[in-house]
């Protein structure tokens, strides 16, 4: 009976009610290192200012003095870990399926471990271990990967069956359960505690730590940090500024000019803690149990169960609160109660504890759940830390450290895709979309999605001016950097969400192979209006072009011409690869993918002219001069295309061999490249006319077949045409010795020298540590096998020498091509005939060798 009342909601609301549950848990005090009275906070400047006191901006203040930075100051607008921090779950995971992230987990377990020997004060980390379960084949096989990816990496980690998952925590049943993975170097920490010490030992290394000033306005000068003014009006000069402010970062975000773009919503977020039970020992490896959102661990020799809600609720709707200290919420017994009933199936014992406490408090969550760790893109040294989305203990050691080195070296030691705040842009700031995006990301944390699956709220943030018209004809959406792109068009919808195994061959595949074939046999239509679009002008031709030639690797041609090329930095590194357009009257186009949008704009107009001689625009959907009005870009593919090019243009021939550009009526443009290696031409057109421009091109459909294709079966094409995908292949971290692509010459010999030229010059080819390659799989089926979907352990010669980032299927080959970077140089080198290349599949090794389109 007691079992039965303990699972309902109406059962912990009356018992509440009667005072049956203990004490709540009580608001920390913590250990003031320092107080901030008028006389106290008389700090006029310091080198750099954090904002925030949470685990995050001690990590960072505390790295900052490590190296030898020590005119630091911390301001924090309450007490020191007093905002989510105070309240996290301690839990310190290791197994992680980004390897940055992993790399920032280990190093915070690490310092953890070790901060009591240098600072005296105990963070009360415990190397517990940890288990993931599995209820379902799906998660089992995603556990198997990360279990092999895990291995990989230097963390130890093994697959368990059910019983010896039970013999690890005696107090969980495993009848539901079909397997998971030990990680037995995961810990748990103290939160407050460990901020405590990252604090002290901070302090002890000269940095100065203010409690109780808000900050209320960074102030800039010449578009970089010169200070920031506090609430009581007291200016403190400063040459860098960190927004470390956890839930109030997006706040801090908009006091300064420009605003910052701080994406990141609160949501509720709840875990109850249970008294301890005699003849019960909860000192165990800790548990996920991510098919019913719970994680369990000992707290207090008791037991505490967190959830993540399927359905999150965001909550300070109406702004920050008058009091934003040591903050709960009211507790939500019904949105508690889904997960409990699950908590007590998984731990029998449960229904004999009594409850201590149920507790809610706010956590933050980005658009896309992960953090925001960088420079921000709209002010010079203004550095943003925050949206860890309940994690924040998990990185917040290895990201302070991260930030810290960034400040100081003046550029990041590894460029860290997952948390670079520059993947978002401003029009993910906006409330409606951050707060009904959280509504869903909270859930998806421990959600079991299909590979490359998309959000489904929070979404139509940026619509081309196609949207309407292909969604009517079937389109399947997708999304990146906020804009809708079609996938693939299937009038019965996405079906990916249902389908059995998500692992393995896509539901949508044969609809896309039908897409790819109209590619390769005939012509079809494709909507690239999703991409970010850069316009270029000057009056005197004597600047603009030195100034691109400048920035641009390659040569660049005449007006009418259009190079593919890469923008470098200083140390060779590739920063951008984009398509730049030199248009009849002179105008320069630089299109680009959508995910380069933020980072590429920033690295342009960085090194714009002051004399304002060049005119910089911005003409990417979504952007404010896109509602003024830019372009949309349709892409002609196929063999056929010539013959709508000749429709299109009066007869007019398309040259094949030579990449041009040509004026398209008043205000559009006919490019002859496809950006995906297949024949065909691009059309820009002025968004107000692209749906006329669309219907005219489909109206050849009775002579030609005209068909609409979306970007998967490009990836396809793609693929086969050895082209790799900047930000998901190879990024920032890679130079082009690493990534050799025939589409992308470097000219060290072009009359303007190029930033990056004399690093690429200097750097000898025997010199290169890792490479970008292309694999094909030999011994896979494609119907029955698990397919690769990208972070796969790439063997070669019974050695892990690196990861696959990305595969697609080649219908030419009838089998799945894919990419991966390796180690470079080696003894049996990557290249060579004898080299027996594998790649593991959820712990299953497949033959694979180098693919060339040249020899394919």
């Amino acid at each position: 009976m007691q079992s039965t009342l303990l699972g309902s909601a109406r059962w912990l609301r009356q018992n509440w009610q009667l005072g049956h549950l203990s004490t709540l848990r009580k608001t920390p005090r913590g250990r003031h290192l320092s107080t901030s009275s008028s006389h106290e906070s008389s700090i006029n400047n310091a080198q750099v200012v954090i904002c925030g006191g949470g685990i995050a901006g001690t990590s960072l203040a505390y790295h900052l003095a490590k190296r030898g930075w020590k005119d630091v100051l911390l301001l924090e607008q309450g007490s020191l870990a007093c905002g989510t921090t105070w309240h996290a779950a301690g839990l310190v995971g290791l197994v992680k399926g980004d390897s940055g992230q992993g790399e920032l987990a280990k190093y915070s377990a690490n310092l953890y471990e070790t901060l009591e020997q240098e600072t005296g004060l105990s963070t009360g980390y415990k190397r517990t271990g940890a288990l993931f379960l599995a209820t379902t084949e799906n998660r089992m096989i995603q556990l198997k990967r990360l279990a092999v990816r895990a291995r990989c990496e230097g963390v130890d980690c093994h697959l368990l069956n059910p019983g010896e998952l039970q013999d690890v925590v005696p107090w969980i049943s495993v009848d539901d359960v079909l397997g998971g993975i030990y990680s037995p170097r995961d810990g748990v920490t103290e939160p407050t505690n460990t901020t405590m010490a990252l604090a002290r030992g901070a302090t002890n290394k000269g940095v100065t730590i203010l409690e109780k000033v808000e900050v209320k306005q960074v102030l800039t000068e010449s578009g970089r940090v010169s200070g920031v003014e506090t609430e009581d009006g007291q200016v403190i000069q400063c040459q860098y500024f960190v927004n470390a402010a956890g839930l109030w970062a997006r706040n801090v975000g908009q006091r300064s000019n420009p605003s910052v773009t701080v994406p990141l919503q609160a949501n509720q977020h709840q875990y109850a803690v249970f008294k301890p039970k005699q003849g019960v020992d909860f000192n165990t490896p800790y548990v996920r149990d991510q098919d019913h959102g719970l994680y369990i661990r000992e707290w207090s020799e008791g037991i505490m169960a967190g959830i993540f809600a399927q359905n999150g609720k965001p909550v300070f709707l109406d702004g920050k609160p008058p009091v934003s200290e040591f903050m709960s919420l009211p507790d939500d017994w019904d949105a508690f109660d889904p997960h409990f009933q699950s908590f007590l199936k998984r731990v029998p014992c449960a229904k004999d504890l009594e409850l201590r406490q149920l507790f809610n408090g706010p956590e933050s969550f980005t658009p896309d759940m992960q953090p925001l760790v960088g420079q921000a893109p709209e002010i010079r040294n203004y550095f943003v830390m925050a949206g860890f989305h309940s994690q924040g203990v998990t990185f917040g050691g290895g990201a302070g450290k991260y930030l810290a080195d960034w400040i100081i070296d003046g550029k990041p030691s590894k460029h860290m895709a997952s948390l670079d705040i520059k993947r978002f842009a401003p029009h993910h700031n906006r409330l409606r979309y951050l707060q009904e995006r959280a509504t869903e990301t909270e859930g998806r944390s421990y959600k079991l999605s299909p590979p490359n699956s998309e959000f489904e709220k929070g979404r139509k943030l940026c619509c081309t001016a196609l949207y309407g018209t292909l969604s009517r004809s079937g389109a399947v959406f997708g999304e990146t950097m906020g804009m809708e792109l079609p996938l693939y068009f299937d009038k019965k919808g996405n079906q990916s969400d249902k389908q059995d195994n998500v692992w393995g061959k896509p539901s949508w595949f044969d609809t896309v192979l039908a897409e790819y074939q109209a590619c390769q046999q005939n012509v079809a239509v494709v909507d690239l209006s999703a991409m970010a679009i850069f316009e270029l002008q000057s009056s005197s031709a004597d600047c603009l072009n030195p100034f691109l030639q400048k920035l641009c690797a390659t040569s660049l041609g005449s007006p009418g011409s259009c190079t593919n090329t890469w923008m470098l930095n200083g140390d060779a590194n590739i920063v951008s690869d984009c398509v730049v357009t030199c248009t009849p009257d002179s105008r320069y186009i630089i299109m680009l993918s959508a995910k380069q949008w933020t980072a590429t704009k920033s690295w342009l107009t960085k090194h714009l002219p002051e004399d304002q001689s060049i005119v910089f625009k911005d003409l990417t959907p979504g952007s404010e001069a896109y509602k003024m009005g830019c372009y949309s870009i349709l892409g002609v593919i196929g063999p056929k295309a010539e013959k709508v090019f000749k429709k299109l243009t009066d007869g007019q021939d398309m040259n094949s061999d030579t990449v041009g550009c040509y004026k398209y009526g008043s205000n559009g443009h006919i490019i002859t490249t496809t950006l995906c290696g297949a024949k065909g031409f691009l059309l820009l057109l002025p968004h107000q006319i692209a749906e006329v421009e669309y219907n005219q091109l489909m109206s050849c459909n009775q002579d030609l077949k005209i068909k609409n294709v979306g970007h998967y079966a490009l990836r396809w094409i793609q693929a086969e045409n050895d082209m790799p995908s900047y930000g998901t292949d190879y990024n920032r971290n890679n130079t082009p010795r690493e990534v050799k692509l025939a589409t992308h010459q470097i000219d060290l010999q072009k009359s303007f020298e190029f930033i990056g030229q004399k690093a690429v010059a200097a750097t000898k080819s025997e010199e290169t540590t890792r490479q970008l390659i292309h694999l094909a799989l030999n011994n896979h089926n494609v119907n029955s096998d698990i397919w690769p979907w990208g972070s796969e352990p790439i063997y070669l010669n019974d050695k892990v020498v690196g990861m696959t980032t990305s595969a697609s299927y080649s219908p030419a080959n009838e089998r799945i091509l894919f990419w991966g970077q390796v180690e470079a140089n080696r003894d049996d080198m990557v290249s060579s005939e004898g080299a027996a290349y594998e790649v593991d599949i959820a712990g299953k090794r497949y033959k694979a060798e180098l693919y060339s389109n040249s020899t394919s």
